[in-house]
């Protein structure tokens, strides 16, 4: 072996510290002129914001709202981040969103889907509330609301102003199509005719489900699951306990159209349907990957199926891949929406909030959610006019391509499903499907 001498090993170590040294102090400038740089660009920012109030308050006329106007560089700043999903909320619209976030659903109660023309279809008045006590029909389309056109203020805007204080009034503008009879050339003809009509609503609570269950192909329970709430849990246990009474040979949960709720009630509500271990995980601003949650190991021992699609969003689209991937189910369908980001309200120091995107769920791989969606184990498309239909809730199983592959994906896990899609045979139902069936 070969020795070094005392004085080149010094010259070395002396040699080493000087490139160790020499890259911290790289890597310091280049974080101090990356800082210097922000800076700069917010001095400019703040800069030409006070050189537009200064030409506005010299040469405007009128008189300012200095609130207003507060308000209104805030949402622009908010706006510039090019997020989605971010908000700026006013402390007036931040109080009347956590009054309309309480327990009880606040609101008109209407659910709507968004036309073609970005208007809002009306395609269900929930019992008991204000839009069916002043006759608001499925089929309506809501234009305006408050005297603001939906197509300008977005759709999106424009379901969180259906919801707000109990008590308080909200106007909608509706477009009515039906059809009337008038006299051509001595005939009696039939013609489609639009009315508009105004109504103004008095929000309060009605009663809601965030979850329909039916049972399908003789004894196949299918739970439909709408949104995650506070009560999708105990909605939950009872559809189960109520499709295990009938005897249901498998489950099948459809999570297209599902477009709300937290991860959160999502997993509270489907413990018994997840896989053991991590259903939720984010990758945060510091590019680190969070686990969120995960489940227990008790399971519902029944075969499973999951039907999503591009209406499958957020919460909805983590535990599609949390099944997925943790072979709880076979998914079914079509990528989901790719929208999968985790906000957070924060609040700010005078009662207003900013509501921002702090992260984006990823798979059990590390893919991300957000932008890409969740691939399904076996992809089946609906027709356009097949979608429309399933959008008004009219679609029937029988007639639907994806459920019925769901259901033959119950029938590969071991279901002894009585009505095989395709076929009009019934097989005997096992002893653990039970002899009782919802269907005549």
């Amino acid at each position: 072996m070969k020795k070094v001498s005392i004085g080149t090993a010094v010259a070395l170590a002396a040699m080493a510290a000087a490139v160790t040294v020499s890259l911290t102090y790289l890597y310091a400038m280049e974080r101090f002129n990356s800082k210097v740089a922000d800076v700069n660009e917010r001095q400019a920012m703040y800069a030409k914001l006070n050189e537009i109030d200064q030409k506005v308050r010299q040469d405007a006329v009128g008189t300012l709202d200095e609130t207003a106007l507060k308000d209104g560089i805030c949402e622009g700043y908010v706006a510039g981040l090019g997020d989605a999903n971010a908000q700026y909320l006013s402390a007036e619209r931040y109080r009347i969103l956590q009054q309309g976030s309480a327990e009880e659903n606040i609101g008109v109660g209407v659910r709507t889907i968004q036309d073609e023309d970005g208007n809002m279809e009306v395609v269900e008045v929930l019992p008991g509330s204000s839009a069916e006590e002043a006759g608001i029909r499925n089929g309506d389309v809501i234009v305006a609301v408050d005297g603001s056109e939906v197509i300008r203020i977005t759709y999106g805007e424009a379901l969180t102003r259906l919801s707000g204080a109990a008590g308080s009034e909200i106007t909608l503008r509706i477009l009515r199509t039906g059809e009337q009879e008038v006299e051509r050339d001595g005939k009696t003809v039939t013609e489609e005719v639009t009315e508009p009509l105004e109504f103004t609503l008095e929000r309060r609570a009605y009663e809601d489900s965030s979850i329909d269950w039916d049972i399908i192909n003789g004894n196949v329970g299918c739970i439909t699951v709408g949104s995650f709430t506070e009560e999708t849990a105990q909605e939950v246990e009872e559809a189960v306990s109520a499709l295990q009474e009938q005897g249901v040979c498998g489950i099948v949960l459809d999570l297209r159209g599902n477009t709300s709720g937290s991860v959160a009630h999502m997993v509270e509500a489907f413990q018994q349907f997840l896989p053991a271990g991590n259903v939720a995980q984010y990758v945060n601003s510091s590019e680190e990957t969070v686990v969120e949650f995960t489940a227990g190991s008790q399971r519902l021992a029944l075969p499973l199926a999951v039907v999503a699609d591009d209406t499958t969003y957020g919460a909805a689209e983590v535990m599609a891949a949390a099944m997925r991937d943790g072979k709880a189910a076979v998914l079914v369908g079509a990528a989901t929406a790719g929208a999968a980001s985790r906000q957070e309200t924060l609040p700010l120091s005078d009662g207003s909030a900013v509501i921002l995107t702090v992260g984006y769920y990823v798979d059990a791989q590390g893919n991300s959610l957000y932008g890409q969606g969740v691939a399904p184990d076996r992809e089946v498309e609906l027709s356009i006019l097949q979608k429309q239909v399933l959008l008004r809730g009219m679609l029937d199983p029988r007639e639907d391509p994806q459920m019925q592959t769901a259901v033959t994906a119950l029938i590969e896990q071991g279901a002894q499903v009585q009505q095989v899609p395709g076929t009009e045979e019934q097989q005997a139902p096992s002893q653990t499907s039970g002899s009782d069936s919802a269907e005549e």
